[in-house]
This record gives structure tokens, C-alpha cells and sequence, in this order.
């Protein structure tokens, strides 16, 4: 018979024990250690995800903040009395109106320049021959009332009231020289006849942002604009503008004051009923003479505020020498 193999002491045992749960202890500590660094791994993976989406996010929606390298700048200058015109120009109770020497070249006769329908049908009136609009608007004003007629068949519209000189203010209640009627941008409008006021979803007062134009002087405004009981006056800004005030319920006066937070590293980006895109910045007017940067490759206007300052348009589906 063979030889039992002696069996192992208790102190053996108790070893041998030792040592399996101190070689499990490692194990088990390496397994948390990869299990913990891998759950690190993940989420620092996550974090720089979630960072970079954020980041990617603003990048693309923020309305500030176009590509600087797309516009290359040029510099030009204005004189003080340019921030006095352009039709983004402030004239109410607290800024007053500065005729220009002249504004012959700048307004044409309504009723001579109606629009007509296939050149038969006048599509609104006008309660004055002698009533002027400046060009621009008045051009702006027959291309939206063209289409007003095409869509209802309505021509019962008609110019109450437009450019008025200083001689013709003084038969309305705001003081000369603080009517925005002295620009040539504002146009009353009614219905057929006096004193007959469109209704507030007339399709005019609805479309006219798509065409330039916002109301003048909303009624929810008058403790800014400083006039009430006139929602049937037009002013024309032109339709980045007219887009950005209507679908922010902006009077001109609140949005030429937000206007002036933005330069031209940093300015704001507008998508107009037109269809193009727009940048729009301000520079502040300095001494007699001021230096304001505009692009060079792309077109561009300038509008004084009336008050202090520039702004300036950029068209953004414009470029030069394309």
C-alpha cells in the first residue's frame, strides 16, 4: 500500500488561503481600475461631444456672428450731416427733421407714377395730385400695391397723406421739423374715401414687411414713437429691416437703438422675405468727418440714425465683380 500524503497543517491551510484571497484582491482591484478607467474614457468621450455640439450649435445659429473672412473692409467717410439721411433715419418729438438743401432728385409725384394694372387699371388712389414719395419707396409702395391686386382684386385703397414740406406740418398735430412725413418714406393710407380706416388684417398691413415696409406707429408703441391713433402710416426701411422689426415686434425707434450694439466683426445676420441675406453693423459718427469701414467685395448701403451715428447694410447675396 502506498504512503497517505501527510496533510497539509493549519497554519498551511491558513496560508495558502491567505494567499488566493490576496491574488482575488488584485484581480479584483485591477477589474475596478479598468472598469474605472474605462467609465472615465466614456464619459470625458461624451464631454468633448457634448462641448463640440454646443459649440458647433452657437457657431451656426448665433445671428452675430458671420464669417469675418468673407467680407474683406474698405474705408470711406461721411460727413456729420449724413447721419440725417437714408432711410433708417429716427425723426419724432425728440429728433428733429434736417431738410437737405434740396430734395428735387429724391422724390417723384405719386399720381403721375401710379401703378397700373397691365397698364389699364390704377390699383389705389391718391386723395391729392401733388403728394410726393421718395423714389425708392414709391417704387417699393407700387410693386406691393401691384400685388395686392393680383391676390384680392381690390384697388379700393387709397394715399391719404405723404412727403409733407414745413408748410404743409402745420396742419397736423406733430410740430415741423418732427414729422417723419418730411423724409418722403411715410405713406397714410385708407380706404376709398376719408376717414375710413383699413382694418388691422387688411392684407396690406400684413404683406407690407415682405415689400419694405412696417407700420409706423404701432398703437402697442405709441409711449416710444410718441404718436397714437396713426396705424395706417407706412415708412419704409427696406426688407431686411422691415423682416427683422416685424417679426420682432420692433418700432424703428427700438430697433435703430438695438442696432448699436453691433460692429462689423460682430454684426447681426438677417434672412429677408426677399429671400437674401443680410449683415447689418453700426459705427458711431465721430468728429466732423467720419471714418466707416464698408465692405469692398460686397455691395452695401449707408443710413444715418438721425441721432448719432451709421448703419450699414451689407447685402450678403451681392458681391462685386461676380
Amino acid at each position: 500500500m502506498g504512503q497517505n500524503k501527510p496533510t497539509p497543517s493549519f497554519n498551511t491551510v491558513k496560508k495558502s488561503n491567505r494567499q488566493a484571497r490576496s491574488k482575488r484582491l488584485r484581480y479584483s482591484r485591477i477589474l475596478l481600475l479598468a472598469i474605472f478607467a474605462v467609465v472615465a474614457l466614456l464619459l470625458f468621450t461624451c464631454l468633448i461631444f457634448i462641448v463640440c455640439s454646443i459649440t458647433d450649435h452657437f457657431k451656426g445659429d448665433k445671428p452675430n456672428s458671420p464669417n469675418p473672412l468673407s467680407i474683406e473692409y474698405e474705408s470711406i467717410t461721411k460727413e456729420q450731416s449724413a447721419i440725417h439721411e437714408g432711410a433708417l433715419i429716427n425723426v419724432n418729438l425728440e429728433n428733429k427733421y434736417t431738410f437737405p438743401v434740396s430734395m428735387e432728385n429724391a422724390l417723384k409725384n405719386i399720381f403721375q407714377n401710379s401703378a397700373k394694372y397691365d397698364d389699364i387699371a390704377y390699383v389705389y388712389e391718391v386723395s391729392y395730385p401733388d403728394w410726393l414719395l421718395n423714389q425708392e419707396t414709391l417704387a417699393a409702395f407700387n410693386t406691393m400695391l401691384l400685388k395686392h391686386y393680383e391676390e384680392t382684386n381690390d384697388n379700393n385703397v387709397r394715399i391719404s397723406s405723404a412727403y409733407r414740406d414745413k408748410k404743409t406740418q402745420e396742419d397736423y398735430e406733430v410740430p415741423v421739423e418732427h414729422s417723419d412725413f418730411h423724409t418722403g418714406y411715410c405713406v397714410a393710407i385708407m380706404e376709398h374715401g376719408w376717414g375710413i380706416k383699413l382694418p388691422n388684417n387688411h392684407w396690406i398691413f400684413q404683406n407690407c414687411h415682405k415689400f419694405g415696409f412696417v407700420i409706423r406707429y404701432p398703437e402697442h408703441k405709441s409711449e416710444i414713437t410718441g404718436v397714437s391713433d396713426y396705424t395706417h402710416c407706412l415708412r419704409y426701411v427696406g426688407v431686411a429691416h422691415a423682416t427683422y422689426m416685424t417679426q420682432n415686434d420692433l418700432c424703428l425707434e427700438e430697433y435703430t437703438k438695438l442696432l448699436q450694439n453691433y460692429t462689423k466683426d460682430s454684426a447681426l445676420q438677417i434672412t429677408g422675405m426677399d429671400g437674401h441675406k443680410y449683415a447689418v453693423y453700426y459705427a458711431p459718427a465721430t468728429t466732423e468727418v467720419t471714418t466707416i469701414q464698408v465692405p469692398k467685395n460686397y455691395n452695401y448701403t449707408v443710413s444715418g440714425d438721425n441721432i448719432g451715428g451709421f448703419i450699414i447694410t451689407v447685402h450678403l447675396d451681392e458681391p462685386k465683380n461676380a
